[in-house]
């Protein structure tokens, strides 16, 4: 029975994993029909999904090394390849080769971060708290940050976020953002008393029922609230530094 059990803890994370990546996949598929939100909703199943892999990995105690390899690889697609290409024809196809290498670059800056964070290997000495910050912009975040546009447009339809070269700086700003040795804010870092959890159930439910009414609102008060979560981290940590 204990057999058993160890053989779940190992794989239920792994299934959640290839299940993110089955939904950035799929995305690719719905971009190219141009089915813009069924695409758009598919990378952010793989968000959740991505996050509940770390999670049940963390409290099974059924991380891997293969694990780690899995989730890294399916994070390149899920929010590398799938919200580049979503950008690539939703907009940056007006620029030919321009757009399609600069949805080449966000895919590498995407997989360099990755392989970094898997090897956990810098390039120079960095003055920034692991243990309360990501370095550079997490991958799933840096695939929100750049359909923001999308958000933007779907709800409110001004036309000039569908400019190809708005997205287009969007895009090459945001992936070496990725790559870079900038703080950024850590949830996963955050450690909350058991006197806050009614509190984090209430905003957790104001957040699921924000979702169901007006999700685009809702990803676009999220998406704008990271980024000035990230100018505060670089703030706080320039002003330490100093």
């Amino acid at each position: 029975m204990n057999n058993n059990s160890n053989f779940l803890y190992k794989y239920i994370p792994n299934t959640i994993t290839v299940l993110s990546l089955c939904c950035g996949l799929s995305s690719v598929r719905f971009s190219i029909n141009e089915d813009w939100k069924t695409a758009i909703l598919l990378i952010i199943f793989a968000a959740i999904f991505d996050f509940f892999d770390g999670w049940f990995a963390s409290k099974l105690k059924g991380g891997s090394y293969f694990g780690a390899e899995l989730d890294s690889l399916s994070d390149i697609i899920s929010f590398g390849v799938a919200p580049s290409l979503l950008i690539y024809f939703w907009t940056l196809s007006d620029l030919n080769s321009l757009g399609w290498s600069i949805s080449m670059f966000f895919v590498v800056c995407a997989a360099l971060r990755l392989a970094r964070f898997t090897a956990d290997i810098y390039l120079a000495p960095i003055r920034i708290d692991k243990n309360a910050y990501f370095v550079g912009i997490p991958s799933p975040g840096a695939a929100g940050l750049s359909l923001l546009p999308i958000f933007l447009y779907i709800e409110f339809e001004f036309s000039f976020l569908r400019n190809a070269y708005l997205n287009l700086i969007n895009l090459g700003l945001i992936g070496f953002l990725m790559i870079s040795k900038i703080p950024t804010f850590s949830l996963k870092k955050i450690v909350f008393s058991k006197k806050y959890i009614p509190w984090i159930i209430i905003l957790s439910v104001i957040i699921c029922i924000s979702l169901i009414s007006n999700i685009w609102l809702t990803l676009i008060v999220i998406g704008l609230l990271y980024v000035l979560s990230i100018v505060y981290t670089i703030v706080i940590n320039l002003i330490k530094n100093n």
